[in-house]
């Protein structure tokens, strides 16, 4: 099966300290693939690269088997959410998606019907009318995640999506995602282990820049042993670290 995104030999540096250095993999449609590491490991600088917000230093990605730079569609292609959702936080949640719906390049009437099925599927329609700084966290989290979905992209790169939700909310977005995963491809980055074991097929994990392990659940549990993927993850980032 032709992977959806195909990255290769990619590294990225600031002020010559590498953040990324030699990474590749592939993404496959339908797949939920939690992307893991500690803070400075390199998941946010992936997630800029990979949505086109950066370029590379070296390495290839490759969209649907074209260099992502020479994908003119990108907006309809792939929804991104970067670290911290920023959102137009003075606009209503209704004018915060036409807005979205224009920089797409959705038509009237494609943008109509795209809004109305995202404010139904991410629950928003009892606020569509209220500002959004007004909002709670989660429905912040929501208004995000729809903004994503507006064009109904094949990949979906997600920072941090249930960063600071209640137990209930996070559940909500949780339940959300999994419904969402018909035909599309997600990867999640995450600092949350319980996410990726109820939401993920495939982990991969950074340390220092580079991808320690590439696998699934289940592998990465019985590399933990009776410590599960916890004992796995600290183990793999620590032998790095070393």
């Amino acid at each position: 099966m032709t992977p959806i995104l195909s990255v290769r030999n990619l590294s990225r540096a600031y002020g010559g300290k590498p953040a990324l250095k030699d990474v590749s993999f592939d993404l496959h449609t339908g797949e939920i693939v939690g992307l893991l590491g500690l803070n400075g490991a390199g998941k946010s600088t992936a997630l800029s690269l990979l949505s086109g917000k950066l370029l590379p230093d070296e390495g290839d990605i490759l969209f649907l088997e074209r260099d992502i730079s020479a994908v003119q569609d990108l907006p309809n292609l792939l929804g991104f959410i970067p670290e911290g959702a920023p959102l137009f936080e003075d606009l209503t949640v209704r004018s915060h998606l036409e807005t979205l719906a224009g920089l797409y390049g959705l038509s009237k009437t494609d943008r109509r019907d795209a809004i109305e099925k995202t404010e139904h599927d991410f629950e928003l329609t009892d606020v569509t009318r209220k500002q959004i700084s007004s909002l709670s966290k989660g429905y912040k989290r929501r208004v995000a995640l729809a903004g994503a979905f507006l064009c109904q992209p094949k990949l979906l790169l997600l920072d941090e999506p249930t960063d600071g939700l209640d137990p209930v909310q996070k559940t909500r977005m949780l339940t959300l995602l999994r419904q969402s995963r018909s035909e599309r491809t997600m990867l999640i980055s995450t600092h949350s282990l319980s996410d990726v074991a109820e939401l993920c097929d495939r982990i991969l994990i950074l340390d220092r820049g580079e991808l320690v392990f590439d696998g699934s659940h289940d592998a990465l549990a019985d590399k933990g042993g009776k410590a599960g993927i916890e004992g796995a993850f600290h183990a793999l980032v620590s032998e790095g670290a070393g």
